[in-house]
């Protein structure tokens, strides 16, 4: 009778082993992270600058900071679509938009000074960016619309070269959308910028199809 139960019980440790196992595997498959550097704009790397990952969907945020050597890395992030941030006082902001769908994605980080720039005030700052699909072809005749919470817009659209600027935005938070027929609407919610600021916003478009794509396969 002793023996059985022994048996038993070894039974269900090994189950249990094996279903731990099986869960770490999966675990494992469905996270990644991103890696890389930040450099200034004459390619010296950059220490102490906090690189921030923010989940679009479900605003799971990450944050560290760039080491001696100018490195960062964000380990043990879900599969998503992700707006990172790279941010230190004296420089020009850089937030991107990235899809995480490999086990470590690399990005690089250009870093300019934050020169004071004309039409700019403490309570404003300006924008500037590109647009990009997921091909990294540029893209042109986006429409970005910046919307604050008070439901106040500012739109402009991407040139030929998938370049935008905008001189003069309030300082606040800031929800942009991002559009473009052909392609998935992108929205970046809680966008927040504070006075003086100078930013750079580089983002990535999926193609409608692709989603369609991904539907049928489930």
């Amino acid at each position: 009778m002793k023996a059985n139960l022994l048996l038993i019980l070894a039974v269900f440790i090994q189950l249990g082993s094996a279903a731990s196992g099986i869960a770490a595997q999966t675990a494992a498959a469905d996270s990644a992270g991103f890696a890389g550097s930040v450099r200034d704009s004459s390619n010296r790397p950059l220490p102490g600058v906090k690189v921030s990952a923010f989940d679009i969907a479900t605003n799971l945020h990450r944050e560290t900071t760039t080491s001696t050597s100018g490195e960062f890395a964000l380990a043990n992030l879900p599969r998503a679509i992700y707006r990172i941030h790279a941010e230190r006082t004296g420089f020009e902001t850089v937030i991107r938009v990235e899809p995480l769908e490999m086990e470590t994605s690399r990005l690089t980080f250009f870093m300019p000074f934050a020169a004071v720039r004309e039409g700019t005030s403490a309570d404003g700052g300006s924008v500037s960016g590109t647009v990009r699909g997921y091909d990294n072809v540029s893209l042109t005749g986006v429409r970005i619309t910046f919307r604050d919470k008070t439901g106040k817009t500012q739109q402009i659209v991407s040139d030929a070269r998938g370049t935008f600027s905008v001189p003069d935005l309030a300082a606040g938070v800031w929800e942009i959308v991002a559009e473009r027929e052909g392609f998935q609407p992108l929205r970046l919610a809680d966008v927040h910028l504070p006075g003086g600021f100078a930013v750079q916003v580089h983002l990535k478009l999926q193609a409608a199809s692709a989603r369609a794509a991904q539907t049928a396969t489930r």
